[in-house]
């Protein structure tokens, strides 16, 4: 059964370290150059015939992450609705990894039409899960979030023993270190990955692909997590 303890904690980061190290000696450039291309078992949201395709790995864990679903993801959004963006999750288990791999976890026990929305959940919910593990009251916030969707503590507390849940989470965690990745949030559109690299003055930073500055109309877009940088990056790839 997944543990919530820091016992818990430190043995999931140790096996994930080993792991890591592995599949950085492994990875091929084959595997790299295919992340960017919609897989069956990828979590998608948008119109399959959308002009962008954005892919995201990220995790349930990962402070960086939850800023930008509460900024930057806003004009990802806009733009599935929009039609204009078919949107990929891909979860890597960064942060706190038994805190990951509980949300993740419990996002794969639930139907597959909520599973965003226990994405979102978890996200907006994060602090408040962090301050429970410091106070060993973990497990009683994860029942808290998931009686939202009608999860009882027992159907928490079976799905966090679900060894096949479990095993599907540290899997997509295995299948983005081989694409290359290795923190979260990280981006791949239209194929292209976004790398943020010092701007010319050495004072900010810059988002490029294959080493070049991404500019736009506006200018060269910042490497930073904000909805305009992203409503900017969409428009770019939109072609319009």
């Amino acid at each position: 059964m997944l543990s919530l303890t820091r016992r818990g904690l430190s043995a999931i980061t140790a096996a994930l370290v080993l792991s890591g190290a592995a599949l950085a000696q492994n990875a091929t450039s084959l595997t790299e150059a295919q992340a960017g291309q919609v897989r069956a078992d990828d979590k998608v949201m948008g119109d399959a015939d959308a002009p962008v395709t954005f892919i995201e790995y990220g995790s349930v864990a990962c402070g960086h992450c939850g800023h930008f679903q509460e900024t930057g993801f806003t004009a990802v959004n806009a733009a599935i609705e929009a039609g204009d963006v078919r949107f990929v999750f891909r979860e890597m288990i960064t942060g706190q990894p038994n805190i990951a791999i509980a949300g993740f976890a419990l996002a794969e026990c639930a139907p597959d039409d909520q599973y965003f929305e226990v994405i979102d959940s978890l996200f907006t919910n994060m602090r408040s899960i962090f301050e429970a593990l410091q106070t060993g009251e973990a497990q009683e916030r994860f029942n808290a979030i998931a009686a939202e969707f009608g999860f009882s503590p027992e159907d928490v507390q079976a799905c966090f023993s679900d060894e096949a849940a479990i095993t599907q989470v540290q899997n997509a965690h295995r299948t983005a270190l081989e694409d290359g990745v290795r923190s979260t949030p990280y981006f791949i559109i239209n194929g292209d990955r976004l790398i943020a690299e010092p701007d010319s003055s050495g004072e900010g930073q810059v988002y490029t692909v294959n080493g070049a500055p991404l500019t736009d109309e506006e200018g060269v877009i910042p490497a930073n997590l904000e909805a305009d940088t992203f409503r900017r990056i969409i428009t770019l790839y939109k072609g319009g």
